[in-house]
């Protein structure tokens, strides 16, 4: 993995580039047109600044409406930035709203936080494929482009888009993986917030090693929803067409 591709913010931990690698053919997944990053609400001085300076003309949010509203992004208002909201939410997403506290509270020393976290996986994949077409057709319009793809902490959601994209454009699937799994190495600040609120939430009765599955990516989160896109699909280009809709030329 290239580190120069990692932008080092003051208040976003895993805002990096999602293009700039080698695929298979030996050739190049284009550069400075598309990055992914945690959610962007406490961005400093510093950091718009940078922000700034990559040219970016559109913002995919994959965050609920809940999550929007708790923390907005803080874009620098100078920029005529096209901001598009996608949620990507799914059946299992809406353990995130209510149920989730009363599931923290009520039942945290049963529920299976791994289980959950494994169909949240499959739910983006193959119950959220109006948003993947919505969002893979406004990429594919050069003018939308640079663009920035994030959620909340950029690791699940943000995660498969990503790898999606890194698929689509050719590049192999070991490289997708240490792609994907850098976010443990960059989240770490994220994670504490995390843990504190679960803990808080649950009147401390679900334990840190409990949440675990939570509070970090894993290979098999990713490489299981592939396999199985693949299993079902065949490749990439045909999940697209026969499962999300899209016209590929």
């Amino acid at each position: 993995m290239n580190n120069t591709r990692y932008i080092r913010l003051d208040n976003a931990y895993n805002f990096r580039e999602i293009g700039g690698i080698s695929t298979s053919s030996g050739k190049k997944f284009r550069s400075g047109i598309l990055f992914r990053s945690d959610e962007l609400s406490k961005l400093s001085l510093s950091d718009r600044r940078i922000f700034e300076g990559l040219g970016i003309k559109s913002i995919i949010d994959l965050r609920g409406v809940k999550e929007r509203e708790k923390k907005q992004d803080r874009i620098p208002k100078n920029l005529e930035i096209d901001i598009r909201n996608i949620p990507i939410d799914h059946k299992n997403q809406d353990l995130k709203q209510i149920q989730f506290f009363l599931f923290l509270i009520q039942k945290s020393k049963d529920f299976d936080f791994e289980k959950y976290i494994r169909e949240h996986y499959f739910g983006t994949a193959f119950e959220c494929t109006p948003q993947i077409k919505e969002i893979l057709t406004y990429l594919s319009d050069e003018g939308n482009l640079p663009s920035l793809i994030h959620c909340t902490v950029g690791k699940d959601r943000t995660g498969f888009l990503a790898a999606l994209l890194q698929l689509l454009a050719g590049v192999d699937r070991q490289t997708i993986t240490e792609e994907y799994m850098a976010t443990n190495k960059y989240i770490g600040p994220r994670v504490k917030q995390i843990v504190r609120m679960i803990r808080i939430l649950s009147l401390f009765r679900a334990s840190i090693e409990q949440i675990q599955p939570l509070l970090e990516v894993r290979s098999d989160y990713l490489n299981n929803v592939i396999d199985e896109l693949y299993r079902r699909y065949g490749s990439v280009e045909n999940y697209l067409v026969e499962g999300c809709g899209m016209e590929i030329a």
